[in-house]
Parts: structure tokens; sequence; C-alpha cells
């Protein structure tokens, strides 16, 4: 017998690394992580209270679907959401429970639109809870560009041309980072890079406000455009940009963008001839 997992089977693996983190130690680093990971995969919505003529065919004419939501103690309706079945199944009332599937991305919108907040894996250690207001913040200008961006990155298959033109479409971030005195007071900041390994600067670029606070809890989100993240790593003398440093991450050479620039050039002076 195979131990593989059947294919529709959800388990969203990299959230779950994240709730244990969250289950340890609780602060605005390890909340922007669970957020920023949960703009990717799938999440499991508790449907245990829905009435279906035929449980083995549900969703047919005349079926009533009941997406289960809880109150935390100040009456704020919390969308329910889960990571896998077993943590639903432990959660949810009676012998069994039942569960729907959807991108985590529209569970997070849902929770937004529909309701307070959305609570993530209720009743286990890492049981995360986290409000609107939060989610809206967490996610800047739009969770959808942001599900987008991330999952191009973390699922993969997305070719580069695609995925800078997905880049270009969409508002980007660049984080300040605070320099404080021997005071511990703020006097500046400086625009967030990374260093690789063989001493090359790369300009950080993040997908959404939680990629940033997930690397840097203490910086200032900047949203901004692509180019002009590429003009301010040329004028650095940068290297190149890195998108989302703190993992999965993609680095984009600044070659790539001149080579490009040069194809275009090239190709409005032969349109023009």
């Amino acid at each position: 017998m195979s131990d593989e997992q059947p294919k529709n089977i959800v388990q969203n693996a990299r959230v779950q690394e994240a709730l244990a983190a969250w289950a340890e130690k609780k602060d605005p680093q390890t909340h922007s992580d669970v957020l920023r990971r949960a703009a990717s995969g799938q999440l499991l919505l508790d449907i245990s209270h829905s009435e279906f003529a035929d449980p083995e065919k549900p969703m047919q004419e005349g079926d009533k679907l009941v997406v289960t939501s809880v109150r935390d103690d100040e009456g704020k309706d919390l969308l329910l959401a889960f990571t896998d079945n077993p943590r639903l199944e432990a959660f949810a009332p009676g012998d069994e429970g039942r569960s729907l599937a959807q991108p985590a991305a529209a569970t997070l919108a849902q929770a937004m639109e529909h309701h307070d907040g959305i609570a993530i894996d209720a009743g286990s250690d890492g049981a995360f809870i986290t409000y609107a207001d939060e989610m809206t913040r967490a996610f800047g200008d739009s969770l959808a560009d942001a599900s987008r961006l991330a999952s191009a990155i973390v699922d993969g298959g997305v070719e580069l041309d695609e995925f800078v033109r997905m880049l270009h479409d969409a508002v980007v971030y660049v984080g300040g980072i605070p320099v404080t005195d021997d005071d511990g007071d703020t006097i500046g900041y400086n625009i967030a890079s990374a260093t690789r390994p063989d001493g090359q600067v790369l300009h950080a670029l993040f997908t959404s406000p939680a990629e940033l606070w997930a690397w840097e809890s203490a910086a200032i989100a900047q949203p901004t455009t692509l180019e002009k993240v590429v003009a301010s790593a040329k004028d650095d003398g940068m290297a190149g940009i890195v998108v989302n440093p703190v993992g999965p991450a993609a680095e984009l050479q600044l070659d790539w963008f001149e080579d490009a620039e040069k194809a275009g050039g090239a190709e409005a002076g032969d349109a023009d001839s």
C-alpha cells in the first residue's frame, strides 16, 4: 500500500509550520508569518452543520450549505478555517466533521468581507485568530495580487517574463528599516536589502506588507512600483532584486531588465523603420 496521500487531500503544511512557531512565540513577526503563508495554498471551511439529502453527493439542488463561524469573547464573528481534516474533525461537534476546500486567499477574503476575522485551526496549540483590519493592513493594496505573486513563487511553474509582468501590474512594497541611536530612538531608515554569499547586494521587494514584517517586524512598508525599485537598485549600484527574501524568494538580476530594455528598443526601432 502506498503512503502517498490522494491529491484531493488538503494539508497546508506551510501554514502549519507557521502555526507551530506561533504556538511557541506570539509576536508581530510570527503573526505576519502566518498571514503571508495563508496567502497561498488551500484551507478548509467547516460545513458540518450543512444539510445534504445525500451526504455522498452534496451540493445538489435543495441542499443547504452552512459555513461555520464562531464568536470570540467580545462577540466578534470569526470564520473557522483549518489546515487539514484531522484538525477540523477534532474541533467539529459530532462524530464526523465535513469540510469544503477552497484557496486560502479566498478564505481570507471571505473572512474580511463577511465576518469580523478568522480563526485558523481552532482548538489546536497553534490556534490563530486575526481580525479584518489586521488582514487589510497585512495585505495592503490587494490581497488578490499578493496571493497571485506569492503563489507564483511558492508553487513555481511561472515563466520569468510572466512573473515580471505580474510584478509590473501590481502594487509592490519596499521596506524602511529603522536606524536607531544609542538610546534606541529612531533617527532614520535604510532601504531593505539582502547580501548574497558572494557579496552581491540585492534590493529587497515584497509582495505584501506581511512578507516584509515576517522578515523585519519593525520595518515601514512603502507601496511602490517595480519600475521604481529597478531604478533605485541601479542608482545604488546593486546587482538585482530579491522578491520576498524571507523565503521562498525569487531573484531578478538587473542584467535581465537591461537586456529586456535593449530588446524593446530594438523592436521599437524595427517598427519605426
